[in-house]
C-alpha cells in the first residue's frame, strides 16, 4: 500500500486528532483489529461493555471477533471509529448505520457480506475510510447497486479487495456504482481478467492510488482501454496479478499520464521483452518509482541487461527495483545510460557475475544506495521459458588483467548490500578509489573464510557487516585502513578457531579507534587474549554472547564509553576483579547507563562466589529482574533464578557467615576463665604450695649435702656460749653420738 501524504489535507485538524487511531486499527490487507494492540494507547482504560462484548471509549468501539451477525444498535451515537471485522455479518440492511452519523472510520472486513443495499451506508456522510475487504462481494451491478455509496461524500479510502473470488464469482465486471465518491483518493479492488474499468470510474476525479493487487487478482491481460477512465491516478499497483507479457498491449499504460509510482512485481510471466515494450510507451512520463521484481522466474534463462532496456526506462526515475529477474550481467557502457536522477537501485536475488561492467559503476553519479542482496528460494519450474531472451557476448566476460586494479564505486553511493549473494573469496588486498561516499557495506551471508587485506580507499565507511561469512582467520592488517568504522558485525563466524590455533597475541581491531559497536557473538570463542580488543577506546556495545568462553579475561579498562556488554550464553563462572572495578567506575556517574548481560551462564551459587552475586545485585549495571540467570551447585544441579537472587543470598549469607570473631572471642574468654581459675586455686592453697616447694627444695638441698660429707673430718661443729655448756655436754652431745654416729666438734 502506498502512503499518500496529501490524502487528508482538506481535513487536517480532524485527521490529526484521529490519525493515530486509524493507524492502530490497521486497516490493511490483514484486517487486524484493535484487540491486537496496546489498549492503553486507545483509551481502553475507560471500558464500557455492551451487547456482544464490544470494547468502547467515548470515540471508538472495537467489536472485532465477537461472533456478531448484525450491526449492533446500542453503541454510543457519538463514536467515530467502529471495528466490526472478523464477525459473521452477512447483510448490511438499509439504515443499519443511521445511528452512527459521526463515524469516520469503519472496518467491516472478514465477514460474510454477499450483497449491499442502496441504504447500507445511509447517513455516513462524514465517513473517511471504509474497509470491506475479505467478504463475499462478487463484482457486478447487483451486488453493488447504483447509489450504494451515495451518502459517502467524504470518503477518502475504500477497500474492496479479496472479495471477487474467480472460483465462486462468474462473469464478474467492475460495477459503475462509484459515481458519488468524488473525493475518493485510495481504492483497492480485485483485478478482473479481460475487464476494463468502466465509465463509472470517471467520476473518481480525486483518485490517486489504485491497487489491484490481491490474492484474487487475475488480470492476465492489459488492454489500451483498461485504465482509460482512471487517467488521473498517480500510483498503480498491479503486482501479483498473473499478468502474461504476451497478453499485454503495448499502450495499456499510456492513459496514465500522471503516474509517479508503478508496481508490476511478482508477475512471473511478463518477461523482459514484453516489459521493455510496455515501458517504452511511458518513457517520457514523470514516473519516479518503478518496481518490477520477479517478472521472470529465477530458473529462467539468464539475462544480460542491454542498452535498449536501459534506454526505455523513464528518465525521471529515482527508485528502481528489479529483484529476482535472473540477471547475470550488464552490457558494456550501458550503466552510464541509467536515469540520471536514480537514487536507489535494487537488484536483489539476481546472479551477477564479475564482468567489465563493474568498471562503469563510477558513472552512476547520483546513486545513493545499491541493494544486491540474494537468498530467496524459487519454486521448482513448471514452465519452459523462451531462451531467445538470453543476451551475452564473450566480450562481456573478458576482463583484462591489471596488477594495480582500483575498484571505482559510484561517487555518491552511501549504502551497498550484497548479502546472500553466494560470493566465495579470500579477501586479500583491495584498492578502492577514495573518491566515494560509501558508509554502509553489507556483505554478510557469503563465504569469506580469510580476511587478509588490507582494504584501501573506504575512508568514510561507518558500518561493515561480515556476519555469517564463515570467517576463521583475520589478519592484523585487514582493518588497518578502516579507521572511520563505527559498527562491525562479525557474528556467526568461526573466529574461535583463529584464537585456539594462534601462537601469538592477535589484535586485529587495534586501528578501529572510532568503533562503537562490535559483534563477536556465535563465534565458538573459548580462549580470548587479554589484549584482543586493544585500541577500542570509543567502544559502546560489545557482544560476545553465545560462545563457549570459560573465562572472560579481556582487558576493558580503556573503554570508558561502554553502554552494553553482552556475555550471555557462555560458560563463564566468575568475573575478574578488574572487570568489576571498571564497571563500578563507569556506573558511578548517574548519567551514564551501562548494561551487563550475564544471563545463561553457569554461576556457582556457593561461598566462593558470594562476593560476585552480591556485587551483581548491588550494581546498577545489571537488570535487577535477573531474567534467565542460572545458579549451579556442587552436585551438578542447577536452578533458574526467579527471585533476583534473594533466596540464594539469604542461604549463602547464613551458610558462609564469617565466624572468626566469635571463635576468637570464645577462645579468649575460655583462656581468661582458665587463668582466673588457676589464680584462685593458687591463692587458696598458697601456704601448702609454699610448704611443698620448700620441702622439695630442702630435699634436694639435703641430697647435695650428703654427697659432700666425705670431705669433712667432723659432721657437726657446735658453737655455744659458756652458760650453755652444761646443756651441750650433758644432753646434746651424748644423744647425737649414740644415735647418728655423728662426729662432732
Amino acid at each position: 500500500m502506498f502512503v499518500l501524504k496529501r490524502v487528508f489535507k482538506s481535513q487536517a485538524i480532524t485527521m490529526l486528532l484521529y490519525a493515530f487511531i486509524v493507524l492502530s486499527l490497521n486497516l490493511t490487507k490483514e484486517g487486524n483489529s484493535l484487540s491486537e494492540y496496546n489498549t492503553e494507547i486507545f483509551g481502553w482504560s475507560k471500558r464500557y461493555l455492551f451487547e456482544g462484548q464490544c470494547q468502547c471509549t467515548d470515540i471508538a468501539c472495537n467489536c472485532s471477533g465477537q461472533g456478531l451477525s448484525t450491526v449492533p444498535k446500542n453503541l454510543s451515537a457519538s463514536i467515530r471509529v467502529l471495528d466490526l471485522s472478523n464477525n459473521i455479518i452477512s447483510n448490511l440492511s438499509d439504515g443499519c448505520f443511521c445511528r452512527y452519523t459521526e463515524l469516520q472510520y469503519l472496518n467491516i472486513s472478514s465477514n460474510n457480506i454477499a450483497k449491499l443495499q442502496v441504504g447500507s451506508f445511509a447517513s455516513l456522510n462524514k465517513l473517511l475510510e471504509l474497509n470491506l475487504r475479505e467478504n463475499k462481494l462478487c463484482y457486478n451491478n447487483l451486488t453493488f447497486p447504483k447509489g450504494v455509496f451515495g451518502d459517502l461524500t467524504s470518503l477518502l479510502l475504500l477497500k474492496l479487495d479479496e472479495n471477487s473470488d474467480p472460483l465462486t464469482c462468474e462473469n464478474s465486471t467492475y460495477p459503475d456504482s462509484f459515481a458519488n465518491l468524488t473525493r475518493l483518493k485510495v481504492l483497492h479492488l480485485d483485478g478482473l481478467n479481460n475487464q476494463t474499468l468502466g465509465p463509472g470510474f470517471r467520476s473518481l476525479v480525486s483518485l490517486e492510488n489504485l491497487t489491484l493487487s490481491s490474492n484474487f487478482c487475475n488480470l492476465t491481460s492489459l488492454y489500451n482501454d483498461t485504465f482509460l477512465n482512471v487517467g488521473r491516478i498517480k500510483m498503480l499497483d498491479i503486482s501479483h496479478c498473473k499478468l502474461v507479457g504476451s497478453a499485454m498491449e503495448n499502450g495499456s499504460l499510456v492513459p496514465l499520464k500522471n503516474l509517479t509510482v508503478l508496481d508490476m512485481s511478482k508477475n512471473l510471466q511478463i518477461e523482459m521483452l514484453a516489459f521493455r515494450n510496455i515501458i517504452r510507451e511511458i518513457r517520457n512520463y514523470k514516473l519516479e518509482i518503478l518496481k518490477v521484481n520477479f517478472i521472470r522466474p529465477g530458473y529462467a534463462t539468464p539475462f544480460t541487461i542491454d542498452r535498449t532496456l536501459i534506454d526505455y526506462l523513464p528518465r525521471s526515475l529515482t527508485h528502481l527495483e528489479a529483484d529476482g529477474c535472473n540477471f547475470v550481467s550488464v552490457a558494456t557502457k550501458s550503466l552510464s545510460h541509467l536515469p540520471s536522477n536514480l537514487r536507489y537501485l535494487s537488484l536483489k536475488n539476481n546472479r551477477f557475475s564479475y564482468g567489465h561492467y563493474i568498471t562503469k559503476l563510477k558513472n552512476l553519479a547520483h546513486l545513493k544506495e545499491i541493494n544486491l542482496r540474494g537468498g530467496v528460494l524459487n519454486d521448482f519450474p513448471d514452465t519452459l521459458f523462451n531462451e531467445a531472451e538470453f543476451y551475452s557476448s564473450q566480450s562481456e566476460h573478458k576482463f583484462s588483467q591489471q596488477n594495480d586494479f582500483i575498484f571505482q564505486l559510484p561517487p555518491n553511493v552511501i549504502k551497498i548490500d550484497i548479502s546472500y549473494f553466494g560470493i566465495s573469496y579470500k579477501l586479500k588486498s583491495l584498492k578502492v578509489d577514495p573518491n566515494n561516499s560509501l558508509e554502509v557495506l553489507n556483505i554478510n551471508n557469503n563465504y569469506f573464510p580469510f580476511l587478509i587485506g588490507p582494504i584501501v580507499g573506504l575512508n568514510q565507511l561507518k558500518s561493515l557487516n561480515l556476519s555469517h561469512c564463515s570467517v576463521r582467520n583475520i589478519s592484523d592488517k585487514f582493518f588497518m585502513n578502516l579507521s572511520s568504522l563505527n559498527k562491525l558485525f562479525l557474528g556467526h563466524n568461526s573466529i574461535g578457531e583463529l584464537l585456539v590455533n594462534s601462537h601469538y597475541t592477535i589484535t586485529p581491531f587495534i586501528s578501529l579507534k572510532q568503533l562503537t559497536r562490535l559483534d563477536l557473538s556465535y563465534n565458538g570463542l573459548t580462549i580470548v587474549y587479554r589484549e584482543m580488543l586493544s585500541g577500542l577506546t570509543a567502544l559502546q556495545e560489545l557482544l560476545v554472547n553465545n560462545n563457549d568462553m570459560w573465562h572472560f579475561n579481556i582487558t576493558i579498562d580503556h573503554m570508558f564509553n561502554l553502554r552494553l556488554i553482552n556475555l550471555s550464553h557462555n560458560q563463564i563462572k566468575q568475573l575478574p576483579l578488574d572487570f568489576r572495578e571498571h564497571v563500578d567506575t563507569l556506573t558511578k556517574d548517574p548519567k551514564k547507563k551501562l548494561l551487563v548481560d550475564f544471563s545463561s551462564n553457569p554461576i556457582p551459587c556457593d561461598c566462593q562466589n558470594l562476593d560476585l552475586i552480591q556485587w551483581m545485585v548491588s550494581s546498577r549495571a545489571f537488570d535487577h529482574t535477573f531474567k534467565d540467570y542460572i545458579c549451579t551447585y556442587s552436585d551438578e544441579s542447577y536452578k533458574i533464578v526467579q527471585d533476583a537472587f534473594e533466596e540464594t543470598l539469604q542461604k549463602l549469607r547464613h551458610a558462609c557467615a564469617d565466624n572468626s570473631p566469635v571463635f576468637l572471642l570464645a577462645t579468649l574468654s575460655t583462656l581468661v576463665m582458665i587463668i582466673l581459675l588457676m589464680a584462685i586455686i593458687l591463692y587458696r592453697f598458697r601456704w601448702q604450695l609454699r610448704y611443698l616447694y620448700y620441702a622439695a627444695y630442702l630435699k634436694v638441698k639435703d641430697g647435695h649435702r650428703n654427697q659432700e660429707t666425705s670431705s669433712y673430718v667432723y659432721d657437726v661443729f657446735v658453737s655455744y656460749a659458756h652458760q650453755d655448756e652444761t646443756f651441750i655436754v650433758q644432753r646434746l652431745m651424748p644423744g647425737k653420738s649414740s644415735s647418728c654416729q655423728v662426729r662432732s666438734c
